[in-house]
């Protein structure tokens, strides 16, 4: 199976999601209980963003030397990408909704750690989904 400069780049996006769930995600899940503050969060903001650079430095480093040719921006690729961030504003918006909701209603979510929980979640989920439905589009057309 082929994959286009395209492809792989959002399979890059898909991969550091699932990494970033693995290796972060337990981290504040363990700590959604407690207070979160800030001091106490500063070396594992540091490892996220070391991460992060990292990561995204090494895959599009071999992502460019792999495929030396150029990416083609066409009609196809607008389409897909205005699909897939549409997608993504709706999911924002439905989570956001969702969020609000449970914070009204469930007096367990108040304490800053559980916020702080389930904002990174959507906001890792989100993105995930995004890329996998635009991954999926420019498989099928």
């Amino acid at each position: 199976m082929s994959y286009s400069k395209k492809e792989v780049s959002i399979l890059i996006e898909i991969i550091f999601s699932v990494l970033f769930a693995v290796i972060f995600i337990p981290y504040f899940y363990e700590n959604r209980l407690n207070s979160f503050d800030i001091n106490d969060n500063v070396g594992k903001i540091i490892q996220i963003a070391i991460f992060s650079s990292i990561y995204f430095s090494v895959a599009h480093s071999i992502l460019e030397v792999t495929y030396k040719d150029k990416m083609i921006q066409d009609e196809r690729d607008d389409l897909i990408s205005s699909k897939s961030y549409k997608l993504g504003y709706l999911l924002y918006e439905l989570s956001l909704f969702l969020f609000i909701g449970i914070l009204l209603s469930d007096s367990s979510f108040q304490n800053s750690g559980s916020i702080i929980f389930i904002i990174i979640l959507l906001l890792l989920i989100v993105p995930f989904i995004k890329s996998v439905f635009q991954l999926y589009l420019y498989r099928t057309s």
